[in-house]
């Protein structure tokens, strides 16, 4: 591999839109940098010894994924970490821990960098979370429950963690206590209902009909000035929800597009 830049050839399987299985990354290398499949296959083995991808289970089928047996960076302040990684970033890092399961791979699929990356500037960028008031927030939909810990770890007080899949339910109370935040994050077992005015931050990673049926509940549960942070949305669904939450009361302060997938931060006005 010391012909090619390591870079270029892991960027074959990061920028792709869709889940790699080793054998269609391997096409993809053999094709793209002019191989034999034996050289390509040699490429993809040695990345693998080198803990730079491993490779991940899903529904029957075996995909390529950058390795989490390491930290991985997914914004400014906030590094996925599995258990038992000593912690070698900067004291300004906050070192989310979190195991492996059916609902979490590696913490690179876009809409949860997204959402990652716009908790990071609500509570460290622009700081619109106020950590002085102890806010609440809410996660709905929580899987692995790694947005519930990135907000707790931020500086929420407290947490509602929204989840009815079983196995997502059982992973993301693991996580939970693997950061010591059962005190503070509630895995609820069901869907969120409208709580009156309760949260001052309320993330939602769903696809684009969840978000625009829960659109009355989270404006109704954040109080004035709350922050709806919210990805699971198709670029070419962005405009229409857009225009729903701003008919709704929603004014956008922040966006950002990966790999066709959007994400949001909106702020409810005062009324």
């Amino acid at each position: 591999m010391s012909h090619f830049d390591k870079e270029d050839i892991l960027n074959i399987l990061y920028q792709s839109e869709v889940k790699l299985t080793s054998q269609v990354y391997i096409k993809k290398i053999k094709k793209q940098f002019c191989v034999s499949l034996f050289d390509a296959k040699k490429i993809v083995q040695q990345l693998i010894q080198e803990q730079e991808l491993s490779y991940h289970s899903l529904y029957g089928a075996t995909y390529v994924e950058k390795s989490f047996l390491r930290p991985v960076r997914v914004s400014k302040h906030f590094v996925l970490t599995p258990p038992g990684f000593e912690n070698q970033f900067n004291p300004n890092d906050i070192e989310i821990i979190i195991e492996t399961g059916l609902s979490f791979g590696s913490g690179q699929h876009p809409t949860t960098q997204l959402c990652l990356e716009a908790i990071d500037y609500c509570f460290f960028e622009t700081r619109l979370v106020n950590r002085r008031q102890r806010p609440a927030g809410a996660d709905i939909g929580t899987g692995s429950g790694v947005l519930a810990i990135a907000m707790c770890l931020s500086g929420l007080a407290l947490c509602n963690a929204y989840e009815i899949d079983p196995v997502s339910i059982c992973e993301a109370k693991r996580n939970i206590a693997l950061n010591h935040l059962t005190k503070k994050i509630t895995v609820i077992e069901s869907f969120i209902e409208e709580c009156k005015n309760n949260f001052s931050i309320i993330c939602a990673n769903l696809r684009f009909p969840t978000l625009a049926a829960l659109s009355d509940i989270i404006y109704a549960s954040l109080r004035q000035n709350g922050i709806a942070v919210l990805s699971g949305v198709r670029q070419w669904e962005k405009e229409k929800l857009l225009r729903l939450y701003s008919k709704k009361g929603f004014e956008t302060v922040w966006q950002k597009d990966e790999k066709k997938w959007s994400a949001f931060v909106l702020v409810k006005k005062i009324c």
